[in-house]
């Protein structure tokens, strides 16, 4: 049975009689009768006593027509609150990136997106990529900015930005003036014997950053001092930027003028691509598909 069967029974009900429940309901009473003739025979009950021209439920059609009430109320409380989610969800974008993007995407993304879209809520969430993509897998979040993730049938993956391993220094250290500019990297090289008196800052070896710069720190300078290890990328810039010391890291962000990326000579060319990820079913609004094109179209990535 569906709701319509429902809808049916339950206006016989009311109106005690076929002809006034095929008017109220908009259909011949012919298709009414049969209808009913129908559901009683696959129910293998009656549901109406004929009495004259009125139709009289038995016990049984008294207990179909009480839960059918119950079935089309909760039918219609669900359609309800289905249209306000749609509804809802048609005026966000619940949109995650790594800890680090912060600067590239409130510079050169979220300003142009507001002035296009007003009207359209950004749910954003920071968290690891790994993290990010278990959110995607549970139907959490639309988009993810994510690094490191493997390409996964189900899914949509645009590159946007490759990182670079790097040297994170503050906009005024002398090791500035120590790089040289060498057209195999894409920023200026220092070598990591010319850091070997200078402090410190890493996320933890667990971390992917983390790792990187735990193997090259005790491969080229282990007795170099590590004055604090944070627990992300975030917190990695701003330990550097305040002047706890420098940090081997990818180049995940745009910096300002406060930080600047170096090259490093000993350190293996590793390059990753940063991704947007969605998945491959994902109910595409207009504002979705304009973030996306702001994001792939920044400048100055």
């Amino acid at each position: 049975m569906n709701i319509r069967d429902y809808e049916y029974i339950i206006t016989i009900a009311e109106h005690q009689s076929i002809t006034k429940a095929a008017a109220a309901l908009y259909i011949t009473q012919s298709a009414l009768t049969k209808f009913l003739q129908r559901a009683e025979s696959e129910l293998g009950i009656q549901l109406f006593l004929r009495s004259g021209h009125k139709f009289l439920l038995t016990d049984a059609g008294r207990e179909y027509v009480e839960t059918g009430r119950v079935i089309m109320k909760l039918d219609h409380e669900l359609m309800n609150n289905l249209r306000k989610k749609a509804d809802s969800r048609q005026k966000e974008i619940r949109f995650g990136f790594g800890m680090g993007r912060e600067q590239f995407l409130y510079t050169h993304v979220f300003p142009e997106f507001i002035k296009n879209h007003p009207e359209i809520t950004l749910k954003n969430k920071a968290d690891t990529s790994r993290h990010l993509k278990m959110y995607l897998d549970n139907g959490l979040l639309d988009i993810a900015l994510v690094t490191n993730i493997d390409i996964t049938p189900g899914y949509k993956f645009i590159p946007i930005k490759q990182c670079f391993l790097s040297l994170l220094v503050p906009g005024d250290s002398d090791l500035l003036k120590k790089a040289q500019v060498m057209d195999e990297y894409p920023f200026p090289v220092i070598s990591l014997l010319d850091c070997k008196n200078e402090t410190f800052v890493s996320t933890s070896p667990t971390t992917h950053s983390g790792s990187y710069a735990d193997k090259l720190m005790n491969q080229y300078i282990p007795d170099a001092h590590l004055a604090m290890e944070v627990s992300d990328i975030r917190s990695l810039f701003e330990a550097v930027r305040s002047g706890f010391g420098i940090a081997i890291t990818l180049s995940y962000d745009l910096v300002d003028s406060s930080l600047q990326y170096l090259s490093i000579k000993e350190a293996n060319p590793i390059d990753e691509t940063i991704q947007l990820v969605y998945r491959s079913d994902l109910a595409m609004s207009d504002s979705m598909k304009d973030l996306i094109d702001i994001i792939v179209n920044a400048d100055d990535r």
